[in-house]
């Protein structure tokens, strides 16, 4: 883990599974995170909509890789 990073994604409770399913391959793990323990997260979430996401990314995993996977749910279909 110490050759890793990670990143938080705010996305629909019901595309949970899809959003699990797009980053398997490219992260070690993909978990939950309490939008309350963080005052950041709290701000932006819709607690009845939305959940975060943190994914820790595999340390093969590229910069493009992570690029593609954030256009697909930023740019395109969130």
């Amino acid at each position: 883990m110490n050759d890793s990073f990670d990143s938080t994604y705010i996305i629909r409770k019901e595309r949970f599974d899809e959003f699990l399913a797009d980053v398997e391959g490219l992260a070690l793990t993909a978990y939950t995170v309490p939008a309350f323990t963080a005052l950041d997260l709290y701000l932006l979430i819709d607690m009845n909509r939305d959940i975060a996401v943190r994914v820790v990314w595999r340390p093969e995993t590229t910069v493009k890789e992570i690029k593609a996977l954030d256009a697909k749910w930023f740019l395109e279909d969130y």
